[in-house]
């Protein structure tokens, strides 16, 4: 029995009133319009192939995508492993170098002050004793 446009007209305002406007389009677009026929369960069945065609194409190109991203991301891991490692290696020698420069400043002038106190010390036994 083909449904007439005024019963199609009637099921969307009653669902209009009950469900709103969205569902009541998305159930009018459900249902078969006057003069087609319904689908059958081959047209359901080729969809639904189609479907899975899809889904499985979508999930190889998925897969290719993540492991292209896991490449890029392994690489860029190690890149920023290299260049920390070389950050640490120009710290650390900046650091021994100031280090070094300041033990040697202290280092001349403990032995500059030694030698002033040692020739003073000795310029004043030379001298008392004289």
């Amino acid at each position: 029995m083909p449904v007439e446009d005024r019963r199609r007209a009637a099921l969307r305002r009653a669902a209009a009133a009950s469900l709103g406007e969205e569902a009541a389009d998305t159930l009018m677009e459900l249902v078969t319009p006057a003069g087609q026929d319904p689908a059958t369960r081959a047209d359901v069945q080729g969809v639904l192939a189609a479907v899975d065609a899809l889904d499985e194409r979508l999930t190889a190109q998925l897969v290719a995508m993540d492991e292209r991203w896991s490449e890029r991301l392994t690489a860029m891991d190690e890149r920023w492993e290299q260049r920390a490692e070389a950050m640490e290696h120009r710290l650390t020698a900046s650091f021994e170098r100031g280090l070094r420069e300041a033990i040697s400043a202290q280092t001349r002038a403990l032995v500059v002050s030694l030698l002033v106190s040692v020739l003073a010390i000795a310029g004043l036994a030379f001298g008392l004793a004289g």
